[in-house]
C-alpha cells in the first residue's frame, strides 16, 4: 500500500516505549501535579467561586475530545499528532494551522513551566535558608530549569519517560497531603456556593473553562509517538482516555478545596507551599517545593519532547527549514527542535523573571494564551475526524455524536470568550494568539504559492495500522487516502511508502 508516509524511515528510534512509557509522556505533559500547582488559582482569578464548574466543564470537554482523537489513532499514527490528524479530514491548509496552534502551545506551555519551576525551586531554597530575590539569582534558577529540561529528551525518550512517570507520582502524593489538610481545615461541610448553578450562566465561569481545558493539554503529546512507540495503534489510543480520566478526577478533587483558601494568596510566590500554611500543613512544604519543582521540570520535558516531534514533521515535510527534521545519529532524537524550544524558553521566562507583573501573574496570563493553541487544534481535530472517518467507510452514529459533542462544546467555550465580552486582560489575550496564528497562515500561503509541493506535503506523514490497511484494500477505498480524497495531498516519496 502506498497511500502514507511513514515515520519509522525518518531515523526516530523505533519500540522505544511500551504502554507505560506512552502512558507516562501524556502524563507527564498533562502534568496533574502542575496543574494542581497553578490551575485552582488560575480558574479562581477568572471566575471566581465558579472555578469549580470551570473544572466540570472543562473535564466533560476533554473526555469528549480524546475519545474522537482515538478513532483515528486506532487507525493511523504520526509524529505530526493533531495536525496531521486534521489535514486527514481537512486538508494540508488546515493540517497546518491546527499544528502550528499545537506547536505555539507546547512552546507557551515550556515558558510557563519554566517559570514555575523556578517558583518552587525559589520556594524550596528559602525555605531552607539557600534563596536570594537577587537578580543573578533568579537568572541562575531559569537556567538551571532550561538546562535540565532540555537534557533528557536531547538523550532519548525512553529516558526521559522513566524519570517523568517516578517524579510525577511523587509530586502527586506530596501535594495530595495539601490538599487533604484543604478538606480537614474547612471542616465537614458543603461550599454550596461553588456549586451554585448559576455559575454555569456566567461567562467568566466559560473563560476560566479556557484554561481548565488547558489544563488537560499535553495529554494529546502522546499521539506524536507514532514511530517510537509499541504498538502504537493500541497503546496510544489506550493512553489518550487513561491520561484524562485520571486527571480529570484528581483536578475535581483538588480545585474545589483550594478555592475556599485562596482569599490572601501572594500573586509572585508558589501557592502550595502558602496554602499549606493556611490549612496548618506546613511541615510538608520542604516535600511539596522539591517535588513540584521537579515536576515543573518534567513537565517542561514533556511539552519540549512534543514540541520537537511538532518541528521534526514540519521540517520532514519541508513547510519549515529542513534542520529541524534532523536526528541525533547517537540519541536518534530531534535534537534540533529540542534545543530550539528550550532557547524560547530561556529567552521569554528571563523576561517575564524580570517584569513587574509578577512571575506566577505572567505565568496565569501566558498560559492563558498558550492554551488558546490547544483549544483551536483540538476544535480543528474533532471537526475533521468524522470527515475523514466517513471517508474510509468508518463513521459511525456514535462516533459522529461524539465528534459533534466535542465541537459544539468548544465552540461553545470559545464563544463564550468574546461574548459577554470579558474584562482586561482576558479580552485582549485570545487576539495575542490570533495574531501568531496569522502570521503562521500567511506562511502557509505564501509556500502555497512559491512552492505547492511543499504545502500538499504538510500533514501526510503517518502510518496506517496493519488492520486498517487490509480493511481499506478489501473495501476497495484505500485510494482515499492517497489525495485526501481530492484535497490536495500529496504523493509520498518512494523511500517513504508504506509496504503492503
Amino acid at each position: 500500500m502506498s497511500t502514507t508516509s511513514t515515520p519509522e524511515a525518518a531515523g526516530l528510534e523505533r519500540d522505544a516505549l511500551g504502554p507505560w512509557g506512552v502512558f507516562a509522556q501524556g502524563l507527564a505533559a498533562a502534568a496533574p501535579s502542575v496543574a494542581v500547582a497553578v490551575v485552582p488559582f488560575s480558574l479562581f482569578v477568572a471566575a471566581g467561586s465558579g472555578a469549580a464548574w470551570a473544572a466540570i466543564v472543562g473535564l466533560v470537554i476533554v473526555v469528549l475530545i480524546a475519545t474522537t482523537i482515538s478513532f483515528q489513532a486506532k487507525r493511523t499514527v504520526s509524529s505530526g499528532s493533531l495536525g496531521t490528524y486534521t489535514g486527514n479530514g481537512l486538508g494540508p491548509g488546515f493540517a497546518f494551522a491546527a499544528g502550528f496552534s499545537l506547536l505555539f502551545g507546547y512552546i507557551g506551555f515550556a515558558v510557563t513551566g519554566t517559570l514555575g519551576g523556578v517558583l518552587y525551586l525559589d520556594s524550596f531554597l528559602e525555605s531552607i535558608g539557600l534563596g536570594s530575590q537577587s537578580a543573578w539569582f533568579r537568572l541562575l534558577l531559569v537556567v538551571v530549569v532550561v538546562a535540565a529540561a532540555v537534557y533528557l529528551p536531547y538523550r532519548g525518550v525512553a529516558v526521559t519517560a522513566k524519570y517523568e512517570l517516578a517524579f510525577e507520582l511523587i509530586a502527586i502524593a506530596s501535594i495530595l497531603v495539601i490538599i487533604v489538610g484543604s478538606y480537614v481545615a474547612y471542616g465537614w461541610r458543603i461550599d454550596w456556593e461553588q456549586w451554585n448553578l448559576s455559575h454555569l450562566g456566567s461567562s467568566a465561569t466559560f473563560i476560566a473553562a479556557v484554561t481548565a481545558v488547558g489544563s488537560y493539554a499535553g495529554f494529546e503529546s502522546v499521539a506524536s509517538l507514532g514511530a517510537e512507540a509499541k504498538d502504537p495503534h493500541r497503546n496510544i489510543a489506550r493512553s489518550l482516555l487513561r491520561v484524562v480520566l485520571l486527571i480529570g478526577v484528581l483536578y475535581v478533587f483538588a480545585t474545589y478545596p483550594q478555592i475556599l483558601h485562596f482569599g490572601a494568596i501572594d500573586g509572585d510566590k508558589a501557592v502550595l507551599p502558602q496554602l499549606a500554611d493556611t490549612v496548618g500543613v506546613s511541615w510538608v512544604n520542604y516535600v511539596v517545593s522539591v517535588a513540584v519543582g521537579i515536576a515543573f521540570i518534567v513537565f517542561v520535558t514533556a511539552v519540549i519532547t512534543a514540541a520537537a516531534r511538532s518541528l521534526f514533521t514540519f521540517g520532514r515535510e519541508g513547510a519549515l527549514p529542513k534542520v529541524f527534521g534532523k536526528v541525533h545519529p547517537t540519541h536518534e532524537t530531534p535534537w534540533v527542535g529540542v534545543v530550539f524550544v528550550g532557547v524560547l524558553a530561556l529567552v521569554f521566562a528571563t523576561v517575564a523573571t524580570f517584569s513587574t507583573a509578577g512571575r506566577l501573574v505572567f505565568d496565569v496570563y501566558g498560559g492563558y494564551v498558550a492554551n488558546w493553541g490547544f483549544l483551536v487544534s483540538y476544535l480543528l481535530v474533532v471537526v475533521a475526524t468524522p470527515i475523514w472517518l466517513r471517508r474510509i467507510g468508518a463513521l459511525t452514529p456514535g462516533r459522529l455524536v461524539v465528534s459533534a459533542a466535542a465541537t459544539l462544546g468548544l465552540a461553545y467555550v470559545i464563544f463564550s470568550n468574546f461574548y459577554p465580552v470579558p474584562e482586561y486582560p482576558f479580552n485582549v489575550l485570545p487576539f495575542v494568539f490570533g495574531g501568531f496564528l496569522l502570521v503562521a497562515v500567511a506562511w502557509y500561503l505564501h509556500l502555497k504559492r512559491t512552492r505547492p509541493e511543499v504545502a500538499k506535503r504538510v500533514g501526510t506523514i503517518q502510518t496506517l495500522s496493519e488492520e486498517e490497511q487490509r480493511r481499506l484494500a478489501d473495501d476497495g477505498i484505500e485510494a482515499v487516502l492517497a489525495g485526501r480524497s481530492g484535497d490536495g495531498g500529496s504523493q509520498p516519496r518512494d523511500d517513504e511508502r508504506i509496504a503492503p
